[in-house]
């Protein structure tokens, strides 16, 4: 692709590059890859030094966030709690070998969900306040506890229990030290490495570009080690990733190119919902942040598994009113935070994505399958 890449170099605005890249988080990650690219044009001057910036200053955070994980897991360790990075700084120099090229501003860490209660007692023994996120009926969050410091003196810190809507054993069983391993040499099987990034993916709705180039960058450094099918035996050990995994690899394939037939022999048909969540699966910008969103509820559930339906519910279109309030907060928006109100909104911005599709089948999507 570098002719092609050379012919649109002279044709690009590259401030208005520079922009879209850092708005998207993207500046440091694939700044440098564009300046090695465009070999006979050449970038922009300034184009050049935004890059050389961006990643200086995101390799000083990322020092500085790797500091605050090592203490952080330390004083997990001291409890007698296991725990793993996830993303992050750490994931920034595996695949890229610069803890600068990712560009992060908060410490995720993945528990034990039995221990999850003890971590966050932990971490707050570092001056953290006591998390609020929404509790399951089940006593856990859905996906983590967040922490944030009460002088805001260090990083936001994310307990998870699990990586995604539709697994409870996985991230457990999978991505953390057994008992008596090194932990800091400690590493998960690739397959396993490279599921849990596909998940990251999926429970974006596919619209993170930063989660898509960690998945090309992670194929480039570790693929040729992967085993033919190498997903097959996790897929049969955990039904409900299914459809998930499947439309995640199909969609990597499409925009990174990851070889989907390789890592998935027992390569199932797609059914109508996988290849309508195919089509969402758009890393276009939408007409505002709340369809956006919205996109994102609707793959959610169109993946899920059986027996789902009413958590997708609760999760996507009705969400209890501490949700939604914290949403609020959030977003700095006044408005109504009734749970009719809310799903009422987000239905018809369902019917929008689906409208969408109803145009004629775009180039984008002659590869998906």
């Amino acid at each position: 692709m570098r002719g092609r890449a050379d012919e649109l170099a002279a044709l690009v605005d590259w401030s208005l590059v520079a922009e879209l890249l850092r708005v998207r988080r993207l500046l440091p990650l694939l700044g440098p890859r564009l300046v090695e690219m465009v070999d006979s044009v050449g970038v922009d001057d300034e184009f050049a030094i935004a890059v050389n910036q961006a990643v200086e200053v995101a390799r000083r955070q990322g020092a500085a966030l790797q500091l605050v994980e090592q203490r952080v897991r330390s004083v997990l360790a001291d409890a007698g709690i296991v725990s793993t990075t996830l993303k992050g700084s750490r994931l920034s120099e595996a695949l890229y070998g610069d803890p600068g090229r990712r560009l992060s501003s908060d410490i995720d860490l993945l528990v034990a969900g039995d221990q999850l209660y003890n971590a966050v007692d932990a971490v707050r023994t570092l001056g953290y306040r006591a998390p609020t996120d929404h509790v399951e009926h089940g006593g856990l969050p859905r996906l983590h506890f967040a922490l944030i410091h009460e002088r805001n003196q260090l990083p936001p810190v994310e307990l998870h229990w699990r990586m995604h809507w539709y697994e409870g054993r996985f991230a457990e069983a999978r991505l953390l030290p057994p008992q008596g391993a090194h932990v800091d040499a400690w590493r998960p099987a690739l397959g396993d490495e490279l599921a849990a990034l596909l998940l990251f993916y999926a429970r974006d709705g596919f619209s993170n570009l930063r989660l898509a180039t960690d998945l090309g960058a992670w194929w480039d450094a570790f693929g040729p080690q992967l085993q033919p099918g190498a997903l097959d035996e996790l897929v049969q050990c955990y039904p409900a990733l299914e459809h998930v995994l499947r439309v995640a690899m199909r969609v990597a394939e499409r925009v990174v190119g990851l070889p989907a037939t390789q890592l998935n022999r027992q390569r199932a048909k797609l059914d109508t919902r996988d290849r309508i969540a195919l089509r969402l699966a758009d890393p276009y910008p939408r007409a505002s942040d709340a369809q956006l969103y919205a996109d994102i509820g609707l793959i959610d559930g169109l993946l899920m598994p059986p027996g789902s339906f009413k958590a997708f519910i609760r999760r996507q279109v009705f969400p209890p009113r501490d949700v939604l309030y914290a949403h609020a907060r959030r977003s700095r928006r006044n408005r109504a935070t009734s749970s009719v109100g809310h799903g009422a909104r987000v239905l018809v911005r369902y019917a929008l994505a689906m409208a969408r599709l109803v145009r004629p089948w775009d180039s984008r999507y002659s590869r998906a399958g």
